[in-house]
């Protein structure tokens, strides 16, 4: 079971019923409380399948900015695709080093804790390792089972509650916060339909509406700006049917109230 999302930590079957959903008393078995997210696998998938795309995603999430990231997350998902292709104790070895190497270095907290989600899938899974280290693998298909939010869309399986329209006016306005804004140029790069930088190398704009079609652009903008200096907010529906609480005057009341 994976504990506190995908900068979190593997627990395994038999540590997972000695322990509650609090931060201590996962830290006090292995796992983390992270993002509050608790993603159970089965038997029936790899589970070092699994955390590649993990790793892989992970890897695509980066904003770009600083080596650890830029180079080291991709690096690290190549290491672990390497251990599932049959490169043996060397790619193990490389794997845990890229890991080791990415920690404390970065920009923000994204190499730490993606690099201690590797550690634990090494840490976690020794059966499956050794498998497919010393052997041939573990037999198992990767089943996808652990959902990845790709090009702002909703995993398979999770539904939003409502069809989303590629037309009709935007549900969505993004802001920037400018006490956090360095002027990294990601929004203008990703979201150009509404960002486009100034002489200074900042947004023109504070907010805006975003386009229906780009909506799914807009979130990746968001989920990537290294200064973390944007936000999405999601206007409610406004509800058409008239309001049947409000008293109805009558035509000759409404023009004498009118001065009529």
């Amino acid at each position: 079971m994976l504990t506190g999302g995908y900068h979190g930590k593997w627990i395994d079957a038999a540590t997972v019923n000695e322990a509650i959903v609090s931060r201590n008393s996962l830290d006090a078995v292995g796992g983390a409380l992270g993002a509050g997210a608790i993603m159970p696998i089965t038997q029936e998938t790899c589970p070092l399948g699994e955390s590649l795309r993990v790793a892989q995603w992970l890897a695509d999430e980066s904003a770009g900015q600083c080596g650890p990231c830029y180079l080291g997350l991709p690096a690290a998902a190549r290491g672990m695709e390497d251990i599932l292709n049959g490169g043996g104790p060397a790619a193990l070895e490389a794997l845990k080093q890229v890991a080791k190497a990415v920690k404390r270095r970065g920009a923000c907290s994204h190499p730490d804790g993606s690099a201690m989600f590797l550690e634990s899938t090494i840490k976690a899974f020794t059966d499956d390792l050794a498998a497919h280290v010393l052997g041939n693998g573990c037999g198992r298909p990767v089943e996808g089972v652990l959902p990845l939010f790709e090009g702002g869309q909703l995993p398979a399986g999770i539904t939003s509650g409502a069809e989303a329209e590629e037309s009709g006016p935007s549900r969505q306005k993004i802001y920037v916060d400018w006490t956090l804004c360095r002027g990294h140029g990601l929004c203008a790069d990703i979201l150009p339909e509404v960002f486009e930088l100034g002489a200074d190398g900042f947004p023109t704009v504070a907010q805006a509406q975003v386009p229906r079609y780009a909506e799914a652009k807009a979130l990746r903008a968001v989920r990537r700006c290294p200064a973390l200096a944007l936000r999405l907010e999601e206007e409610a529906p406004r509800d058409k049917t008239p309001s049947r609480n409000l008293p109805v005057l009558s035509q000759g009341r409404g023009r004498r109230a009118l001065g009529r």
